[in-house]
């Protein structure tokens, strides 16, 4: 179902997304490896299937675990008819991810974000807005903002990873959802750029060589010295030499 059908101008968050977000921040932020840790699949499904029939159902009664919970999350935006972060924009966004200015770079990122379509746009702030505080809590969860991007980009962009194109791309897409994570009080809240280690990379060089370490010339042990080989006298069978 398309995630227009979803919502309401009073309700411009799926009340599925909701429900987890929820269930995840007040039982399981603190959870080691989530979002990376798989929940059972089961459970996962279950929680989408029981929803289905009661809206109002308490993820709570159903004693499920917050990685099930995670896993049923990310689904959700697996199986929407089109991506969380629209097609029409993975190009723009790819070549702000190319500004080698930080400041200008982040700037060019938050202008494209308002291109959302305002459901989408809503529905993004308030995933990446979730992540982000999964990510605060990442000395107990070990889930920086980099290991949730790479958990969570190919389900809000969906890419074609059968393109080979494709592939020489797929960190700048990993690193744009990771800036959002990192910066998102200055996209959706106003809020100051953050300081960061890491933001979006700047595109490799053009010399893929320059990625590579020099090789070091194997040492090789000096050749075996053929040993020489005696050669044996024949014992005469009547003990005469």
């Amino acid at each position: 179902m398309p995630l227009q059908d979803l919502v309401t101008a009073e309700k411009p968050i799926p009340l599925f997304v909701e429900k987890c977000v929820e269930f995840i921040e007040d039982t399981g932020l603190c959870t080691e490896g989530l979002y990376r840790v798989s929940g059972n699949k089961t459970d996962q499904d279950n929680i989408q299937k029981q929803f289905d029939q009661d809206h109002n159902i308490s993820l709570v009664s159903m004693e499920v675990t917050v990685n099930a919970v995670a896993g049923a999350l990310k689904a959700f935006f697996a199986d929407l008819p089109d991506p969380l972060i629209p097609y029409s924009l993975h190009p723009e966004l790819l070549e702000a991810a190319k500004i080698p200015d930080k400041t200008e770079r982040l700037h060019a990122l938050k202008e494209i974000v308002k291109k959302f379509h305002p459901v989408n746009y809503d529905v993004f702030r308030y995933v990446i807005t979730h992540l982000n505080r999964v990510s605060q809590q990442n000395k107990i969860n070990l889930m920086t903002a980099d290991n949730l991007s790479i958990c969570f980009w190919p389900t809000l962009m969906r890419p074609d990873f059968e393109n080979r194109e494709f592939l020489s791309t797929t960190k700048i897409h990993q690193s744009v959802v990771e800036t959002f994570i990192q910066q998102c009080q200055f996209f959706f809240y106003n809020g100051e750029i953050v300081e960061t280690v890491n933001t979006v990379a700047p595109p490799p060089p053009s010399n893929p060589g320059q990625l590579v370490e020099p090789m070091v010339p194997l040492q090789l042990p000096p050749p075996l010295q053929p040993q020489l080989i005696q050669p044996q006298l024949q014992t005469d069978p009547l003990g005469i030499i």
